[in-house]
């Protein structure tokens, strides 16, 4: 496997370093900054503007990668540090251009990507016996030689097999993930690299390299300090991929760059939650940086998936599903490797009588409702205090009614709005929305005065209309949080918002939402005054089979939560009884 001269980079880990020459002068701001490299674009460009031949755009693309050194004037930027984040674009680029490309620059980009040959490297087998890792303790690529237990092998090799071991019990023995020793033992060696990391694709197998010090790389929270910290998560990601490859061979779409990038991504919190590198990755200070950066938090609007900095987009569904989910989603491309991921998804939500659109929907709430303005919240993700604070770029509501009209959304993307109404002191918050196609839905936070929160979700996927009646009244509350979200896959929307406030004028009860339903569905009411309150649920044959509402109610607007778990699929009727109205409705239970 040493010997191989035409082996290409295929995953490269999440976030950019910097290379020997300027690793410990560059601020982590400049290491920030090669995240969406400029010069990549500014090399496009000339190409597309007749400046540079294809062969000789792609040659300027590979030495930004591997040899900066060897940049065209032009493109050599002082403030602009030498690596980029992540070949698997430039490589593709290649692969499709090969066929034009001269002979001479297919060598010299083999000879770039070709694996380096070394008789200097030493041995060590993880305790577990699975990873076999090749090490120098010389030159540029040498390890740090410190060695605390006098074991003659370097603490940094040791902790990276412990690494290593830790990955694999977890992400296999423990979660489930494919298994992907093909050959044992797994082979993993160190280099000076450009990146922290990297999977090289060999036959029916892969092996990793990662850095050989993680000297002056971004920060991190490990309690050992950032370059055991970054050594960790790097192992654990590139062991992810390794089980991607083992998986589905990086094929379809469950193979782009993104979705495997926040899949790895994903598994660095979950082995190894002490370190949060990822935190590099989704910080909104990026964009003061960086404006092409663009985390959910920072730039809604962006379409998941996003790679790295959508990591917690899949972090969502772990928090409420655990690993399990994401095991049964990565087993269907076992048997379909070209599966659309998103069809995979979808998959293991039915299993559980959810929906992908609402999880969406949900997943944005979330978003919304993190960083620091939010870090008493009761709801949410639960390192949310940590995360940036989201960018409510829709206008906010100060007064009522508002709205605002003709704003684009992309498919499967959002808007965030606050409103802060001042001086409403009687009603509850109406939200009325109209888009150009059906799939647009709301979903809304409220924020109350005594520290917690409530949320409502609204989305009628074939009308064109939506409208959210709240149950609170705006005295309660010290702001609402509105996320506008596109859950059509493909196609942009127009849409217009408008807020409003209103007062019950009659004894109603709508129909439940959503009807038909699985597990859970929401049944909301308005009573016009004080009155007392009976809601029952009947079966198909006049049965009453719960009492779901028995208490006094004030006026105003109302909901009530049914979950129909351990009762059979069919059709009920519900019926609310006040002092001046009995009104019924019916719904639909399927399995």
């Amino acid at each position: 496997m040493r010997q191989a001269y035409r082996l290409f980079i295929i995953i490269l880990m999440a976030f950019v370093a910097l290379s020997a020459s300027s690793i410990h002068a560059q601020s982590v701001q400049e290491t920030i900054r090669a995240l969406n490299h400029p010069v990549y674009g500014e090399i496009t460009a000339a190409m597309e503007q007749g400046e540079l031949s294809e062969s000789e755009a792609i040659l300027e693309k590979f030495y930004l990668a591997y040899d900066p050194d060897q940049l065209s004037d032009r493109f050599s930027h002082s403030d602009t540090p030498a690596p980029v984040k992540c070949l698997v674009p430039l490589l593709q680029e290649f692969r499709s251009a090969e066929q034009r490309l001269p002979a001479s620059t297919i060598r010299e980009i083999e000879e770039m990507t070709a694996m380096p040959e070394s008789t200097t490297y030493e041995e060590y087998l993880s305790p577990s016996g699975n990873f076999r890792f090749f090490y120098e303790t010389e030159g540029v690529n040498g390890v740090p030689l410190d060695d605390t237990n006098n074991s003659g092998i370097p603490d940094y090799v040791e902790a990276a097999a412990f690494a290593a071991d830790s990955s694999y019990r977890y992400q296999v023995e423990e979660a489930g993930f494919r298994e992907f020793l093909r050959s044992q033992p797994y082979e993993i060696y160190f280099q000076n690299l450009n990146f922290y990391g990297a999977t090289f694709e060999s036959g029916s197998t892969t092996f990793i390299r990662v850095h050989n010090n993680f000297l002056g790389f971004p920060p991190n929270t490990h309690p050992e300090g950032d370059q055991i910290g970054a050594l960790y998560v790097t192992i654990a990601h590139e062991i992810k991929h390794a089980i991607q490859f083992a998986t589905n061979r990086w094929q379809g779409q469950a193979g782009s760059f993104n979705w495997i990038e926040m899949d790895a991504t994903l598994m660095e919190e979950v082995v190894f939650p002490d370190v949060n590198d990822y935190y590099n990755y989704i910080r909104e200070d990026f964009d003061s940086v960086n404006p092409n950066f663009q985390s959910i938090f920072g730039r809604p609007g962006n379409p998941t998936p996003g790679a790295y900095w959508h990591v917690t987009w899949m972090i969502y569904f772990y928090e409420q599903y655990g690993i399990e989910f994401w095991v049964d989603v990565w087993d269907q491309l076992v048997e379909d490797r070209t599966r659309p991921f998103f069809t995979a998804i979808q998959n293991s939500l039915d299993r559980e009588g959810l929906r992908l659109e609402l999880e969406h929907i949900n997943s944005h709430m979330w978003h919304m409702s993190s960083g620091p303005d939010y870090s008493g919240s009761d709801f949410g993700f639960s390192d949310r205090e940590n995360y940036p604070t989201p960018s409510f770029s829709g206008q906010t509501f100060n007064a009522l009614p508002d709205s605002i009209t003709n704003f684009s959304l992309r498919s499967f993307a959002a808007t965030y709005y606050r409103a802060t109404p001042q001086g409403t002191g009687l009603g509850q918050p109406l939200i009325k929305l109209n888009s150009e196609q059906p799939g647009v839905a709301i979903g809304v936070v409220g924020h109350f005065r005594d520290g917690t929160t409530d949320q409502q979700i609204v989305l009628n996927p074939g009308s064109n209309s939506q409208s959210l009646q709240t149950t609170w009244d705006w005295s309660d509350l010290t702001e609402i949080t509105i996320a506008v979200v596109n859950t059509n896959r493909d196609g942009m929307s127009d849409y217009t918002l408008k807020l409003d406030s209103a007062a019950a004028e009659e004894d109603l009860i709508a129909q439940n939402y959503p009807n038909p339903f699985r597990n859970q569905t929401r049944i909301e009411y308005s009573i016009s005054e004080p009155s007392n309150v009976r809601i029952d649920l009947y079966d198909s044959i006049g049965r009453r089979v719960a009492t779901l509402v028995d208490e006094r109610k004030e006026a105003g607007f109302h909901n009530v939560e049914f979950d129909g778990r351990g009762f059979a699929s069919g059709v009920y009727h519900y019926r609310i009884i006040t002092d001046r109205t009995a009104l019924s409705k019916k719904m639909l239970l399927i399995r």
